[in-house]
């Protein structure tokens, strides 16, 4: 980008409204886009941040009140100064979360990590739940928590170079997508260029790898979407096809023409399969 080049950024379906709230001692950023009904938990993945639901979320508006928070230590959302980023400190946050926006269960949307914490609070409290959907994770992996894809950076030269870092993390993502996913998940860093806004710990440890979900899926009581991205590195096709066939009651809805970040590259089509599953009444999963 030429020196003194504009950055123009739209979100041609509306922006979002910010709110912060104090979860178990940290303070958390949310994205609210509005409109009535219950809750829609957006949950972004382990390099994500609540903005990449920005495609996604004014979709779903006629389907209830799309909101998408910052995990703790992602994008402004507060660091846990004892790394206390385990898939279960995740889902306390939300149980927090979810407490302060109705009395009522909500609709959970949890793309990869984002997932196993939709999941985990589930299980945990199922009568908080209405419906969940479960992007493109598998209960449990065989990869060690510290054995970080090389293509994860956390460090920028410019703007331009995080555009990029971010093209080859969603090869099939928009150029506007990519600038805006850069743009509000990167900040300045103080020896110069831009840093990932995320606590750098989870630059070399991804917590969720240590964990083993498949007794909690077993136990899902809520209608459960199981996304599977066709060209996913994460979750295979045979891995999603056994999701469904343990979850009592599932069904699967594969995303042609896209890997791991379906949100990014495919959000039209995740749309669709998630208003497809959430506009349905409980007991009606087909």
């Amino acid at each position: 980008m030429a020196t003194g080049a504009a950055l123009t950024l739209r979100l041609d379906r509306g922006d979002p409204a910010h709110a912060f709230a104090l979860v178990n001692g940290l303070r958390l950023h949310r994205l609210d886009w509005g409109g009535d009904g219950r809750p829609i938990i957006l949950l972004h993945g382990v390099g994500g941040h609540a903005w990449m639901w920005s495609w996604i979320a004014p979709a779903l508006r006629a389907h209830g009140r799309p909101i998408a928070p910052d995990l703790r230590g992602y994008g402004d959302s507060q660091w846990s100064a004892e790394r206390a980023y385990r898939t279960e400190e995740h889902a306390s946050d939300l149980a927090a979360l979810c407490a302060s926006l109705t009395s009522e269960p909500v609709d959970l949307v949890g793309f990869s990590w984002g997932g196993l914490v939709a999941l985990a609070f589930a299980s945990e409290h199922p009568d908080r739940v209405r419906r969940v959907a479960i992007i493109d994770i598998p209960p449990a992996t065989e990869q060690p928590p510290d054995a970080i894809p090389p293509a994860f950076r956390g460090r920028f030269a410019d703007h331009a170079d995080a555009v990029e870092a971010e093209r080859v993390l969603a090869p099939g993502a928009d150029a506007g997508v990519l600038a805006l996913m850069a743009a509000f998940g990167s900040r300045s860093h103080p020896d110069g260029g831009l840093t990932r806004k995320l606590d750098p710990y989870l630059l070399s440890r991804w917590p969720f790898r240590a964990d083993d979900r498949w007794d909690e899926l077993r136990g899902l009581r809520a209608p459960t979407l199981v996304v599977h991205a066709q060209d996913s590195v994460v979750l295979a096709a045979d891995e999603a096809r056994r999701m469904v066939a343990e979850a009592p009651d599932a069904r699967l809805e594969t995303i042609a023409d896209s890997g791991h970040l379906v949100a990014l590259e495919r959000p039209d089509a995740l749309a669709r399969a998630l208003i497809d599953h959430l506009a349905y009444p409980a007991g009606s999963n087909r």
